[in-house]
């Protein structure tokens, strides 16, 4: 990998000079510029791969710089971190807002200038990368698929990308809601803007990572507000804290938030996307779950289709998977005979998508030529094998409470693979077919719908 070229520009000669010897010292080839005409010309001339940019200098200032830069698409291909000193902060956050990776503030930690020069350039590199890789393969956005279902869902897509509501989308793990709530973004206006994901699980012990913190002396931007005009997607919404609901209320209704440690409010233009896997009305009857944040998000919901309720569209999503791998990860090519796409369709993939896609994967690693109905019907069964072996064991509740949830999992597993025929499930289970209604009713498990 070729080294990373850093331009530094500041009026201020020390800490150009500083900037220089530090960095150098990390085998970055730097160049240097004392205003805004000497930097025009650098970035012209040497194209660097990271931008340090001073908000206050004498003859053109930092935000007007950033301006040209991106009209000259620099941004494209290089990362600007701007530096400013106290009381400059608004404007550093409306640097970010343009489009600059990072901001630094004066006086340098030198410790922080190298992670952000570290960090600021890994991102450019992944960039890179993904844009080489969008470039070799056309990229698949809507879902695949010919069924009515499928049909009704990809118009569904086109239609919401073209407002700013929040939605909510539905559907069992593996269904690809992350794919849904990708989709909307890339077909809205907002598709030149940031999709940024948060895990409902992790947003209190991420929170100043997200939203920044506010400290004496010193202010922590935080990544979300790199995401501004762009959409916000939070998956497992129905795990969010309290402290992670009242967040989101406040940026549903009042289009701002509030960093840790700070009372004031910041201004932003997000789309929140929810994703769920479908407790949420549980959790709100149960007191766990802001009621009106939840109406809010209700008002246009999407339920994505099990992969067991259109299996006629798993020739066409073999063949993408065996495309992607093929050309992503340089696999060799096989076939599945007629018997094997059969037992393909015939099966109810509880895992969904993903548990296709890693059969596929699975298939094309582990053997060759043609690939036939046995081996297929042994990957499944490995795969089955794989999934009870990582099952964990939850020590902190009841034998009764585990016991429970233990026969739901598996009844609904067990409907899920017999396609909801609760005779076959009956006879598979050794449970009474009497039986296995009462205690499905008991289990809150609908056998045509089982979660």
């Amino acid at each position: 990998m070729k080294t990373a070229k850093i331009l530094v520009v500041d009026d201020e000669k020390d800490i150009r000079n500083l900037m220089q010897e530090i960095l150098s010292e990390e085998n970055y080839d730097v160049i240097t510029a004392a205003n805004g005409q000497q930097a025009r010309t650098a970035w012209r001339d040497q194209a660097p791969d990271l931008v340090f940019l001073d908000i206050w200098m004498p003859d053109i200032d930092g935000i007007t710089l950033l301006k040209s830069m991106i009209d000259e698409s620099l941004l494209e291909h290089s990362r600007v971190i701007m530096m400013s000193g106290h009381g400059t902060i608004e404007t550093a956050i409306e640097a970010t807002r343009l489009g600059a990776y990072d901001f630094l503030e004066k006086p340098l930690s030198l410790a922080k200038l190298l992670i952000t020069a570290e960090r600021a350039i890994s991102d450019l590199h992944l960039h890179t990368e993904n844009r080489h890789l969008k470039q070799k393969l056309p990229e698949q956005i809507l879902p695949i698929g010919k069924s009515k279902r499928v049909v009704e869902l990809r118009d569904t897509i086109e239609r919401l990308a073209k407002y700013t509501m929040p939605l909510l989308i539905k559907g069992e793990s593996g269904t690809g809601k992350h794919r849904v709530a990708e989709a909307i973004h890339k077909l809205s206006v907002r598709h030149k803007k940031p999709l940024y994901e948060i895990h409902a699980d992790d947003f209190d012990k991420l929170e100043t990572v997200i939203l920044g913190q506010h400290q004496t002396g010193s202010t922590q931007l935080g990544e979300l507000v790199r995401a501004d005009g762009g959409t916000l997607v939070v998956s497992n919404i129905d795990a969010l804290s309290e402290r992670g609901q009242n967040f989101l209320a406040q940026l549903i209704f009042d289009q701002s938030f509030v960093r840790p440690g700070d009372s004031k409010k910041i201004a932003i233009d997000l789309r929140l996307i929810a994703l769920t896997r479908g407790r949420l009305d549980d959790q709100a009857a149960l007191g766990h779950f802001r009621e009106d944040l939840l109406q809010r998000l209700k008002v246009m919901p999407v339920e994505l289709p099990a992969l067991r309720q259109h299996t006629e569209d798993i020739p066409e999503l073999t063949d993408h998977f065996l495309d992607y791998f093929l050309t992503h990860e340089g696999l060799n090519y096989r076939e599945f005979d007629v018997a094997a796409q059969n037992v393909l369709r015939q099966y109810a993939w509880p895992g969904n998508y993903r548990e296709l896609q890693n059969l596929i994967q699975r298939l094309l690693i582990l053997g060759e030529g043609k690939i036939t109905d046995d081996e297929v019907k042994r990957a499944l069964e490995q795969s089955k094998t794989d999934q009870m072996s990582a099952c964990s064991v939850d020590t902190s509740i009841d034998l009764k409470t585990a016991k429970e949830r233990f026969e739901a999992a598996y009844l609904s597993h067990l409907l899920r693979e017999t396609g909801g025929n609760v005779t076959e499930t009956a006879k598979r289970s050794g449970v009474e077919r009497t039986n296995l209604y009462r205690k499905l009713k008991t289990l809150n498990i609908d056998p045509k719908d089982p979660k």
